[in-house]
């Protein structure tokens, strides 16, 4: 067995991959041992997504909505105080009472003094916390090609010649040496645009309960048979070329198909308005079927290349 990263011998490799990292939330796309060898698997934790996970835009969704590290510890939201210089951090503690504490503890008497404002119900200067999805490029670009490589090696995994082409083929050595090493090219561009609002909810597929909409991701190909990765987080959807450095094939298929979503319509579901008393809220209804997906996909190919 070879490590689909490095492609050095992985047969006694001790460690599981997870595609999506459990601090985002998802537990169960995971690559069994070998397929990303201990020393790519631990490259990946500290160098690729560590940086992305403990971005402020990143981390504050996640406390935001209560989101736990693989350990099982919250994070805090990270913001500052309007018109003051001092950064804080906001979080629950185990007994379910919110806790606010200064960035820098020499600032604590500052906080303090704002605390006890509004204690007392006098004027004090609001708390801003940011939930902007907007993480560094560069970093951003290495994560997403880490999941998917590995996303994709994911879905044949039942297919041992499949796997055997992704790890022998030259097509993927650029996107596997980028994650890995990240010098060659330069700059991966991707995709990033707000599909939804943050809020917006999803049917759960066994309850048919609203639930948030967190996370979503697949792999899909377009007109000219390139292979993207999606990766969709609270409304923020970020596309990657499996191919090479280049978003021009989405850019067109974006075009060719009024801007809809490889992951919500592309998959048979639909993002709609509804009211909920005099409030209007954004519900995303419908199977959400990777079968059709794929049926876009050849059909797509099928008339393009007619």
């Amino acid at each position: 067995m070879q490590c689909i990263f490095c492609k050095t011998e992985s047969e006694n490799s001790k460690s599981v991959e997870h595609v999506i990292p459990e601090t985002l939330g998802s537990k169960i796309i995971v690559l069994p041992k070998g397929y990303v060898c201990d020393k790519c698997n631990n490259y990946f934790s500290i160098k690729v997504e560590k940086p992305i996970l403990n971005h402020e835009s990143i981390r504050n969704i996640r406390a935001w909505y209560q989101v736990p590290n693989k350990k099982g510890k919250m994070p805090s939201v990270s913001g500052v105080i309007a018109g003051e210089d001092i950064g804080i951090l906001m979080k629950l503690n185990k007994k379910g009472k919110l806790e606010i504490n200064p960035e820098k503890e020499s600032q604590r008497n500052q906080l303090n003094k704002q605390l006890d404002k509004i204690g007392k119900g006098g004027d004090f200067s609001p708390f801003i916390f940011k939930l902007d999805i907007n993480p560094p490029q560069k970093e951003m670009s290495k994560f997403l090609a880490k999941m998917a490589l590995e996303f994709l090696t994911y879905r044949f995994l039942d297919d041992k010649s499949m796997v055997d082409f992704i790890v022998n083929s030259n097509h993927y050595d650029t996107i596997r040496n980028f994650a890995r090493i990240g010098n060659t090219p330069k700059n991966w561009p991707y995709s990033i645009r707000r599909i939804f609002p943050i809020e917006t909810q999803m049917e759960h597929p066994e309850s048919g309960e609203l639930v948030m909409f967190g996370l979503g991701y697949d792999v899909f190909l377009n007109h000219r048979k390139e292979t993207y990765f999606v990766f969709l987080f609270y409304g923020v959807e970020f596309v990657i070329n499996l191919g090479g450095p280049s978003i021009k094939g989405y850019e067109e298929w974006l075009n060719l198909n009024n801007n809809i979503s490889p992951l919500i319509e592309r998959n048979g579901a639909s993002l709609m308005k509804e009211k909920n008393g005099s409030k209007l809220t954004y519900v995303i209804r419908g199977g959400n079927d990777l079968n059709k997906g794929k049926m876009f996909d050849r059909k797509q190919l099928e008339k393009y290349f007619a």
